[in-house]
């Protein structure tokens, strides 16, 4: 049913004060409005009810039936709407009773445990669900999720998200340590297989579409569902493949094992969101995102860094802590 456009919030406060106060002088007192303004209201809102609130054929005037229904659910409206605006405005200073973030398995490897101990006064119950960001989004959209940090593109085309850029990385090529032939994704190697990333992931659609978007085609061999599972196999020179910075720093005990190159032709790029539901949580999603992006920053990438030192020009991070 469509609801009037003269039936609104302000009518309804004005009719529960007049019932309450038991007559429209009362209310309009109370208030601070005139009589006749009041008055007004009240007609316009039987009007758009349909039935008349009051009896005014007696003094003092009494509610009608429509008015005593009216009456019981609109109070519990105008306590609903007041507690509502009232935790919104406070939400700022409130502690959550609980709060659900969903990441991939990289991220949560790094971030994961910082993030907690750093922001663990924003929540009195965390749950940090890591995993493949497709199966997030179903969660998310479900409301069994609050914040979800994943890749642009598995939610570009939901609405009525707040969106908090963390970082942006690129996509590079990953050989055995001893592997000496070309490093050109346009020219691979013809005896060293390409070792995918599992399609179930939003890495591995990405990597394949942009290899299709090159007219790249590789034998389909073997498919991994984990960074330390890939790298691992290109350590042990099973073959080569594409991952990126995060996914290195998930493995990082291989990183000696392996040689890391950028991608020259066809370079692509992933950059990470935190994703939140618009204006739900008043500024905690941007204080979730700055702290990430400050300990993805200042505290995990250096190690990374310190190994392959030509990455560190090719993050580029958000500027809410700058």
């Amino acid at each position: 049913m469509k609801i009037p456009s003269n039936f609104d919030l302000r009518s309804l406060q004005v009719f529960v004060v007049t019932a309450d106060q038991g007559g429209m002088t009362q209310s309009a007192r109370v208030l601070r409005m005139t009589q006749s303004a009041v008055s007004q209201i009240i007609a316009g809102l039987e009007d758009a009810v349909g039935s008349k609130l009051f009896d005014r054929t007696v003094r003092p005037i009494v509610l009608t039936s429509a008015g005593k229904i009216l009456l019981e659910r609109g109070r519990r409206i105008i306590r609903d709407t007041q507690e509502t605006f009232r935790e919104t405005q406070t939400l700022e200073q409130r502690k959550l009773a609980m709060l659900t973030i969903a990441m991939s398995d990289s991220m949560a490897s790094a971030l994961a445990a910082k993030l907690y101990k750093n922001l663990e006064d924003i929540s009195s119950y965390w749950r940090i669900w890591a995993g493949l960001s497709p199966y997030h989004r179903d969660e998310f959209l479900s409301h069994n999720i609050d914040m979800i940090v994943t890749t642009s593109n598995v939610m570009e085309d939901v609405a009525g998200l707040d969106r908090h850029l963390i970082f942006q990385e690129p996509y590079v090529l990953v050989f055995p340590k001893d592997y000496n032939g070309s490093v050109d994704i346009m020219d691979a190697p013809r005896d060293l297989p390409f070792l995918r990333y599992s399609l179930r992931s939003a890495m591995g659609l990405r990597i394949e579409s942009q290899l299709n978007r090159l007219r790249v085609k590789f034998p389909d061999i073997v498919e991994f569902d984990t960074a330390p599972a890939h790298i691992q196999a290109v350590a042990e020179g099973v073959g080569w493949g594409i991952t990126t910075p995060l996914c290195l720093l998930q493995s990082i005990e291989y990183i000696d094992l392996v040689q890391v190159n950028p991608i020259k032709k066809g370079q692509f790029k992933r950059h990470f969101d935190l994703l939140a539901r618009e204006n739900s949580m008043g500024d905690i999603p941007l204080r979730v995102a700055a702290e990430a992006t400050r300990i993805l920053r200042d505290e995990c990438m250096p190690v990374l860094f310190n190994k392959i030192p030509w990455l560190e020009e090719k993050l580029k991070w958000n500027s809410i802590n700058d």
